[in-house]
């Protein structure tokens, strides 16, 4: 009995060891600045579509109407390496939860989109910011309608144009049914590889991220072939994948629209 209550003990003094070493880990993660970027950039996003139609998921796939998922392809042996920062990755699964969470009906969640920007160096693209961009489920049109609206595009290319990066992709999520390219998606991004071929796309499912994954993969696509294919990435920063659940549940009162300070006690 006394040797049951000694190890019960210790189990409890480790566990709030971890518990205090993993918030230390994540205010070093996490800055001031970053959590302000975020929330701004969210809010701004749901204002300049306050007036638009959104599509629920329960309306896009109707009557058994499921996302066709198009051909896929090897990785071609000489792509280049992608390295993406965890503020790019912060803001692409921020942007997905804020219309996908669980205080959301399901049939109600919608898609996000935004774009990337990025530069690259000795043949590896660096992915160093995400911008949102919009949300519903017709998500390519929105693209385009976006394209001449400075809450849109033009935003995010001044923006990257002032931190020397250059619109490299796009991003966008699919809740709860995986990640991979649609015949919809590759249309966009065979758009955007005929603007720059090395482009790339994002899809993130934010629901995957368990601590096993990141819950998004990075695809190109071989316009000869209309294939799609995913490329190896890692995080620029070093990031546990076990910690970014804990990371976003840090930061969920931005997902719900609240400004978030540091210095807040979040036990």
């Amino acid at each position: 009995m006394g040797e049951n209550l000694d190890r019960n003990a210790i189990k409890e003094s480790l566990k709030k060891k971890v518990r205090e070493q993993l918030k230390e880990e994540l205010k070093k993660e996490l800055k001031q600045e970053l959590l302000d970027e975020i929330y701004q950039e969210l809010m701004q996003e749901e204002l300049s579509f306050k007036d638009e139609p959104t599509f629920s998921l329960k309306t896009k796939r109707v009557k058994g109407q499921e996302l066709h998922k198009a051909e896929m392809m090897k990785t071609p042996k000489k792509e280049p390496n992608v390295q993406i920062s965890i503020k790019a990755v912060l803001k692409m699964s921020t942007h997905a939860l804020k219309y996908a969470n669980k205080n959301i009906p399901q049939e109600k969640w919608v898609e996000v989109i935004g774009l990337l920007g990025g530069r690259i160096e000795n043949n590896v693209l660096y992915i160093k910011n995400a911008f949102p961009i919009g949300h519903g489920n017709a998500i390519h049109v929105q693209m385009d309608e976006q394209r001449n609206k400075r809450t849109g595009h033009i935003k995010a290319f001044e923006e990257s144009r002032k931190k020397k990066l250059f619109i490299c992709g796009w991003y966008h999520s699919h809740p709860s049914y995986g990640s991979f390219m649609s015949d919809e998606d590759l249309y966009t991004q065979s758009e955007y590889q005929k603007h720059w071929e090395k482009a790339v796309a994002i899809v993130i499912d934010p629901y995957q991220i368990d601590g096993s994954s990141y819950g998004f993969q990075v695809f190109r696509c071989d316009l000869k072939t209309q294939k799609w294919y995913s490329l190896p990435f890692k995080l620029e920063e070093a990031l546990d994948v076990s910690l970014l659940p804990k990371l976003l549940d840090f930061i969920t009162p931005i997902v719900d629209g609240k400004a978030l300070f540091l210095e807040y006690d979040h036990d």
